[in-house]
């Protein structure tokens, strides 16, 4: 739920994408049901993208993530926290079109919700113009800044992003994907208990940074005892500010640690605005279920 530009600055935390093969400009695979039954061993990638549209970058993320079981999900932003803006954006247009021919990864809208406190009606415009402005390429919703509960009260979140799970569900296809951003353990389950239509797909329970005690480090990080009763890729992990080169990719204890927490879509790098220099290594990595 990391929100406006170098948005890992701030203490918030963000999120949410699965393979898509275009046939007349439509989504493919990522159209398909998502599994919900015993983890895969492959893990896909939930990677966050916001680089201004940069082609090298999202050539090299579209075409070397993983494509197989659910494949991959890749989160657009071109507004920086901000989401789709108010009219498409040519070289965003661009690149999210072009990720498709690769087969290997779907593209994602963001949409900011503060934790329950944007209105429904202005999230559901922003669900709908994603669909809009990049028509026929859009294939699902990552939804950030989500909570159990209104902060500062008590006040449940539950009906509120269970209607907005729907509003992608019911309008824009059942099997588009719902992500939910939490950036931390969710108290409960709530959001898998309802109908299809009102649940979320993929719950993001970690984001944070690598090791970093100012930034939610992943290494104090342990996920709740309830998460154990459901399949890998209904959550996910997002981890920034992970140190590393080309010799060394990733630290080895994040995808060591990853690899045993149930995490079915996983993501490690530096910074959300762009690729870390390891990012070939950790897609294989992810690929062979090694992270």
């Amino acid at each position: 739920m990391i929100q406006g530009w170098r948005r890992l600055a701030t203490a918030l935390s963000l999120s949410g994408a699965a393979v898509l093969a275009v046939a007349g400009g439509a989504p493919g695979l990522a159209g398909a049901a998502v599994a919900r039954g015993p983890s895969h061993p492959v893990q896909a990638e939930l990677i966050p993208l916001y680089d201004n549209a940069d082609p090298a970058n999202w050539t090299a993320v579209c075409s070397q993530t993983t494509g197989s079981g659910d494949g991959s999900w890749i989160i657009a932003d071109p507004f920086q926290g901000q989401g789709v803006g108010t009219a498409a954006v040519p070289a965003w247009t661009k690149v999210i079109k072009n990720c498709y021919k690769y087969g290997r990864a779907s593209v994602i809208g963001y949409v900011w919700t503060n934790y329950g406190q944007v209105s429904i009606a202005d999230v559901e415009t922003q669900i709908k113009n994603w669909y809009s402005f990049y028509k026929g390429n859009i294939a699902g919703i990552f939804f950030d800044g989500v909570s159990d509960t209104v902060p500062g009260t008590t006040t449940s979140n539950q009906a509120y992003y269970r209607t907005l799970a729907s509003y992608v569900h019911t309008h824009e296809g059942n099997n588009d994907e719902v992500v939910f951003n939490f950036g931390a353990n969710p108290g409960s389950p709530w959001m898998f208990t309802s109908s299809n239509a009102n649940n979320a797909d993929i719950v993001v329970t970690f984001e944070g940074s690598y090791n970093d005690p100012g930034l939610n480090p992943y290494t104090a990080w342990t996920p709740a005892a309830w998460e154990a009763s459901y399949p890998a890729n209904d959550f996910s992990a997002m981890i920034y500010d992970a140190p590393g080169d080309d010799t060394a990719p990733q630290p080895g204890s994040a995808c060591g640690s990853l690899v045993t927490q149930n995490i079915g879509y996983v993501y490690v790098g530096t910074w959300y605005d762009q690729l870390p220099p390891y990012f070939s290594t950790f897609a294989a990595d992810a690929a062979a279920g090694t992270c």
